[in-house]
């Protein structure tokens, strides 16, 4: 029985570090640099001073492509949309940002690190980032009404 407690304890820091990783609002959104589809780099850091909409999806995704209208609507308004595509190849992002005529900015994670960097496991979610840097809301899909919450919080950061 004596031996199991080193186990617990590394157990126990384990999860504590899990913990640590994950994103709430009110924190400064983890800065990062991708590959823009079109080609160059792009950083987050680059858009302080806007409010902007930063999703993570993936083209294979069936909740993905239920909200990706949506944040084309918002980039139509103006919204700054930076959508993160979750490992996949250029040829597939492009050929299906074409046949939607999506428009907003997408950047490649290609091996998960921005994605396990906001402590995110699950795709589509919507991060909702204030002017000055700061994770005003977390927004998981959950379906059509997730479009509503993330209007509401997109106008509270605008705010």
């Amino acid at each position: 029985m004596g031996e199991m407690k080193p186990i617990f304890a590394i157990f126990a820091l384990l999860l504590a570090a899990c913990a640590s990783t994950q994103l709430v609002a009110g924190q400064p959104a983890p800065d990062f640099s991708l590959a823009e589809i079109n080609g160059g780099q792009l950083s987050l850091s680059q858009f302080k001073g806007k409010v902007v909409v930063l999703d993570f999806w993936a083209t294979w995704c069936p909740d993905c492509r239920q909200s990706l209208p949506h944040l084309q609507a918002l980039a139509n308004k103006g919204i700054q949309v930076l959508a993160v595509d979750e490992g996949e190849d250029s040829s597939t992002i492009r050929s299906f940002l074409n046949q939607n005529h999506y428009t907003f900015t997408v950047v490649q994670d290609t091996n998960g690190s921005v994605l396990a960097s906001y402590g995110l496991h699950d795709i589509p979610t919507t991060i909702i980032i204030g002017r000055d840097g700061d994770v005003r809301n977390i927004i998981p899909w959950t379906g059509p009404q997730s479009s509503d919450d993330i209007d509401a919080a997109v106008r509270q950061a605008r705010q």
